[in-house]
């Protein structure tokens, strides 16, 4: 029996033990609801092309809601697309792929809401959180509200109208599946030179037009592709009264070499209207979103920034998914565009680098497991002679059959080094043993028959590349391209870190060795890093390919001074010359990729301030819209670039190249105040931090795989602690901190004793000024995008 002695230093111990216990481990407590809400999209302006309307999709098909010029001034439209809708004509030779008119994205249809009166108004919430679109739609005699969404599971798009004083009739409007390109280019436009003549000179046949059937209340458009090589379906389910609440459900099917498109669409409408009865089909979609977004959290003193950031996270769960194809320029919302397909010198490999630091992983498998699935297609992309080799060609069908002949297969060997990250950051070994391993020894195969091919005659004793490309630079053909050399040596020396990782004994060890002891160095001259052997970076140029053996590879790091000099100086020339110069180039000199590569450039240097301009740069570049979609030439949508912001502000916030964990790498004075939960780095660690007027309070690191974390921190004395304790912890010649943690352990790190450290991670306050910034509206007339697009005819 507890005397009250005994009873008062019970319930002293108990509270002191629970209050400990908060104090040693992250207390992270944010309503992902109310914080969400403040980053929704919002419409009071009409939106009247896709760069500013809304969005929803689910990684397979999406729709976007706006009013077309030419449909009439009473028309809305729900613009439906499906991912994976290609042209799949069969070519003569691999030669004569003709990819950009015959293997190309297709144009789908739209349902047109006509009303009775004219369009006047409209007042429109996307909801992050819900991933759902409602609102009004004001016209000359009445109102309807609408609220639609893209099921996050199911591939059923859902819209419901409800009109007052107003007859809102609901019809489908399919298009002619015409390749894009193959329509400018029999119109007059395009470039000039053989390629395009003798795409000029194909006439392509086209196939049947659409066919509209009805069956068990349902209606169907089934559209087959040119000689059945494909087809698909679209099929809907239309109820209610016009004049009052309408129904919309509709589900499209793209099915090749399989011709099922018609049952599938069925089924899952089926499905939609049983969970419809259940009450679970909104439910259902929900909960995926709801499980999605706090995988990580980030807030930041910058209400843009951070709100742009949040639009990236909702954009890209709704471009891409795991188990889909893998996200091209356009996701599910198709434009006619001049790049109709998946792009590999550049934009695919931006696209796969958000997921990582978000720890988004299963959204971004869709590009790992499409080359597993693939990868006999990569090794029929190159010459019969080429045994057990592999590429492709920078532009690229989702089957990946992209014919590249008997070049260097630069773009495959950038695409594995996104697999390869992928594997990285999950902490996945087997995956790059048994799955990675085996096709970059294939690509770099392609990279030793190339050599064997074209060898070159020199006096140095040293391997040289004889002529490849720099994506993009003009002219970019030439001897010892420094794209080429970095993609070899990390390509190279990828394989033997497998090897020896995993005690493979591969036979050809030697000769991968054999290359990175003797290809040619890198072609440097007073500005930094060159284009090639003969050609000096000395025009404006928005891509970063000559750096790449910086930024993404990390192949020359900033972790030596010379090294540091060398690499800041070849980005100070770089932009330097493409902004300053004056030098006119046909192609735009500065796009939204060259600020966010600047940004993430600059930061992997510790150069806060610059990494920082560059990202607001990408703000306020006039191709990016106040939804943050992004286009160039006005109409081709191009997606990488928005999200790549969000690779840039992770680089600025955690780094982890070369299996060493930087935090707050390069944050901004101005960020005062910025924490993050649950970011994660190469080697599979989760870190958690914050910074209080300018002064980090503690940063947190769990293993999810049971390695050893080298850590650098910006905290004067730092102290460690593990379960409570405070550990010791060595710091290595490099000034990194090396702290051992078995699976599923952490480790906080502070500068104060761990009772007196404010471990709770919440969302930053913001005012009223501070939130819904994006959309289409008053709020966004800030927005150089805002007046671009509203604007262009």
């Amino acid at each position: 029996m507890f005397n009250l002695k005994t009873l008062f230093l019970y319930h002293f111990i108990l509270i002191s033990s629970t209050l400990f216990s908060q104090n040693t481990q992250v207390n992270f407590k944010v309503d992902y609801e109310s914080f969400l809400s403040k980053h929704d999209m919002l419409w009071d302006m009409v939106p009247d092309k896709w760069q500013i309307a809304p969005y929803t999709g689910n990684g397979n098909v999406g729709f976007l809601f706006y009013q077309t010029k030419g449909e009439g001034d009473n028309v809305m439209s729900v613009y439906v697309g499906r991912h994976d809708y290609y042209d799949h004509r069969e070519a003569k030779t691999k030669e004569e792929e003709m990819l950009w008119i015959k293997r190309s994205r297709l144009p789908l249809g739209h349902f047109d809401l006509v009303s009775k009166g004219k369009v006047t108004g409209i007042d429109m919430r996307l909801s992050l959180w819900n991933a759902e679109l409602s609102g009004t739609v004001t016209t000359s005699q009445g109102t309807y509200k609408i609220k639609g969404f893209t099921h996050s599971e199911k591939d059923v798009i859902y819209f419901e109208t409800d009109a007052s004083n107003e007859n809102l009739e609901i019809n489908w409007h399919p298009e002619d599946p015409i390749p894009p390109v193959y329509e400018a280019i029999k119109a007059g436009g395009g470039p000039k030179g053989e390629t395009w003549d003798k795409m000029r000179a194909t006439d392509l046949e086209m196939p049947p037009k659409p066919t509209i059937s009805k069956k068990n209340d349902y209606d169907f458009c089934y559209q087959p592709l040119f000689d059945n090589r494909g087809e698909t379906t679209t099929g809907w389910k239309l109820t209610g009264n016009p004049s009052g609440k309408q129904q919309l459900i509709t589900s499209v099917h793209h099915s090749y070499p399989e011709h099922n498109s018609l049952d599938i669409v069925t089924k899952n409408l089926e499905v939609a209207e049983k969970l419809m009865k259940e009450n679970r089909f909104v439910s259902s979609h929900q909960k995926w979103w709801h499980d999605y977004y706090p995988l990580s959290f980030l807030t930041i003193n910058d209400a843009e920034k951070e709100s742009f950031y949040w639009i990236q996270m909702y954009k890209l769960a709704s471009a891409t998914r795991g188990n889909g194809p893998i996200l091209d320029l356009m996701g599910p919302w198709y434009n006619r565009t001049f790049w109709p397909m998946v792009w590999g010198d550049l934009n695919v490999q931006l696209i796969y680098w958000t997921h990582l630091t978000a720890n988004r992983m299963s959204i971004g498998e869709s590009l790992p497991n499409n080359i597993d699935k693939y990868a006999e297609n990569l090794e029929n992309n190159v010459p019969e002679r080429w045994k057990h080799s592999a590429a492709v060609a920078a532009l690229l069908p989702q089957d990946l059959i992209a014919y590249n002949g008997a070049k260097v297969p630069d773009m495959l060997a950038w695409m594995l080094n996104d697999y390869w990250l992928h594997c990285e950051f999950a902490g996945d070994e087997v995956r790059m043993r048994d799955k990675l391993f085996p096709i970059l020894k294939k690509t770099v195969n392609s990279y030793l028959n190339y050599i064997k091919d074209n060898p070159v005659d020199s006096d140095d004793g040293k391997i040289h590349i004889k002529n490849s490309w720099s994506p993009e630079y003009k002219p970019g053909h030439g001897q010892d391209i420094n794209f080429t050399l970095a993609l070899i040596r990390w390509s190279c020396q990828t394989l033997i870190d497998i090897n020896n990782q995993h005690n493979l004994n591969d036979p050809l060890l030697k000769e991968w060795q054999r290359i990175l002891d003797n290809l040619v160095e890198f072609q440097i001259d007073e500005n930094g890093l060159r284009i090639g052997k003969d050609i000096p970076f000395s025009i404006p140029h928005r891509h970063y390919s000559h750096l790449l053996a910086f930024y993404p590879l990390m192949v020359i790091t900033p972790e030596n001074e010379a090294d540091k000099k060398l690499l800041k100086t070849s980005l100070d020339h770089w932009l330097d010359v493409t902004f300053n110069s004056g030098i006119g180039i046909k192609a735009m000199p500065v796009t939204g990729y060259t600020a966010t590569g600047a940004s993430s450039m600059y930061a992997c240097l510790g150069d806060a301030d610059k990494a920082y301009y560059y990202l607001d740069f990408l703000i306020k570049h006039e191709n990016v819209s106040s939804t943050t979609m992004y286009a160039e030439g006005k109409i081709n949508p191009v997606i990488e670039s928005p999200l790549s912001f969000a690779t840039s502000l992770h680089d600025m916030m955690l780094q982890s190249w070369g299996g060493k964990i930087r935090v707050f790498p390069a944050s901004p004075k101005k960020w005062e105040d910025v924490a993050f939960h649950d970011l994660r780095t190469q080697g599979a660690f989760l870190v958690s931090a914050k910074k209080v007027k300018g002064i980090t309070e503690f940063v947190s690191i769990k293993s999810l795989k049971g390695n050893q974390c080298k850590v650098q921190v910006d905290l004067e004395n730092p102290k460690f602690y593990s379960n409570g304790k405070q550990i010791s912890v060595k710091m290595d010649e490099d000034g990194f901190y090396l702290v051992d943690l078995k699976a599923d352990e952490s480790v906080i790190i502070t500068s104060k004793e761990i009772s007196k450290v404010n471990l709770s991670i919440e969302e930053l306050p913001k005012n009223e000024d501070e939130i819904n910034l994006f959309g289409f509206g008053t709020k966004t007339e800030r927005l150089p995008g805002h007046h671009y697009y509203k604007n262009l005819k």
